[in-house]
């Protein structure tokens, strides 16, 4: 029985062609070239390079060994406004409040960056807690101890617990620990078990896995 489902914040509860990801993708940039003192010409080519490998910038930074401090990362890159660069979707309050299970964020940022956006999309409230990095002990999505960690502390096991994801990099090593997938935005993966091209689809497909369990593909 579901008891549990998680939502990712940026790119999932808003569209990825909101302009709110590449503003912070260059305040990344100006972080590690002003507070790090990586040369301009290399921040790009580094931060594409920690997503790749370790998931986010903030955990290359960290593996990779660089002096800084980590509130003042999370501060700097998470420092862009909100209006007009993310907006609320008609009927997604709405859908999440009509799910008959626990919800909750699963995000790789802080849990500040996270209550600032969900007030903004109006949707603090339809979740009973958000589960951010600092939660998960500075381990990242996709990394599967992150997804352990955060089943532990919605004390659920992964058969009860649905992912609702923007990236397939993410959604597959929560499929491979049994956690139920739908990703957003995106076409058709086996790297997820469910596939919509809308936020807003998300509903159904819950209703559909509450009724019947079976594995499927929307589109």
């Amino acid at each position: 029985m579901y008891r549990v489902i998680l939502f990712d914040l940026d790119d999932t509860l808003y569209p990825r062609s909101s302009a709110l990801m590449p503003s912070i993708a260059r305040r990344i940039e100006q972080y590690v070239t002003e507070r790090v003192g990586i040369p301009q010409e290399r921040a790009d080519e580094l931060r594409s390079r920690w997503r790749t490998i370790y998931g986010t910038s903030l955990r290359g930074l960290i593996e990779e060994g660089y002096e800084f401090d980590i509130d003042d990362y999370l501060c700097y890159v998470h420092d862009v406004p909100l209006d007009g660069l993310i907006e609320t979707q008609p009927g997604v309050r709405r859908m999440l409040l009509d799910m008959p299970l626990r919800r909750a964020v699963l995000t790789n940022s802080d849990a500040q960056h996270a209550t600032r956006v969900l007030s903004h999309l109006n949707l603090l409230d339809c979740f009973e807690r958000i589960v951010d990095i600092r939660a998960l002990n500075f381990l990242n999505k996709p990394d599967p101890r992150a997804y352990q960690r955060a089943l532990q502390i919605m004390n659920a096991t992964a058969e009860e617990t649905i992912l609702v994801e923007d990236t397939p990099v993410n959604t597959k090593p929560a499929k491979e620990l049994g956690i139920k997938t739908i990703l957003v935005d995106h076409p058709y993966t086996d790297d997820a078990d469910y596939c919509v091209s809308s936020l807003i689809m998300v509903g159904s497909v819950v209703n559909q896995i509450l009724a019947t369990g079976a594995k499927g593909t929307q589109n």
